[in-house]
């Protein structure tokens, strides 16, 4: 499993998501952006990983190597979703205001980690469907034919 192919998808996940969402605003005035979106790059880039593992070797990873990319993703996720609260922070006067109000910092620092322990969750499972899914249709092809 490639870290590198993982943070590529991600990033592309989050770039794709800004784009639709904007053209929704732009298109049809209504916001459709909400907290749960920001799971979704976690989601789409580890059933890529699992897809492309599982094409690669043939096998559905071990339990272990799961765990232990789904870490690796993790620390990953954790360091651009801090990278992006910091930006927002700087760009964006209400989580500026926001994160100087005395709890504010601390509530920030809550949701990102809540974040990155729901990420780290769906990257496990998530890479096991993706992986899942290619050997089941790979079973199936070769049983037809």
């Amino acid at each position: 499993m490639k870290l590198r192919r993982f943070t590529l998808v991600y990033l592309a996940i989050i770039v794709a998501i800004i784009i639709v969402s904007a053209l929704v605003q732009i298109l049809a005035d209504f916001d459709i952006t909400n907290a749960g979106m920001a799971l979704i790059p976690a989601m789409g880039a580890s059933m890529v990983e699992g897809q492309a593992f599982a094409k690669a070797e043939n096998r559905m990873p071990d339990t272990s190597e799961m765990w232990g990319f789904a870490r690796r993703a993790s620390v990953v996720i954790l360091g651009l979703i801090l990278l992006s609260a910091v930006a927002f922070s700087l760009a964006l006067p209400e989580l500026q205001y926001m994160v100087s109000q005395p709890y504010g910092a601390l509530f920030v620092a809550g949701a990102l980690l809540f974040q990155a322990v729901m990420s780290f969750l769906l990257v496990r499972f998530f890479l096991a469907s993706g992986a899942k899914s290619v050997l089941r249709t790979r079973d199936r092809q070769e049983g037809r034919g």
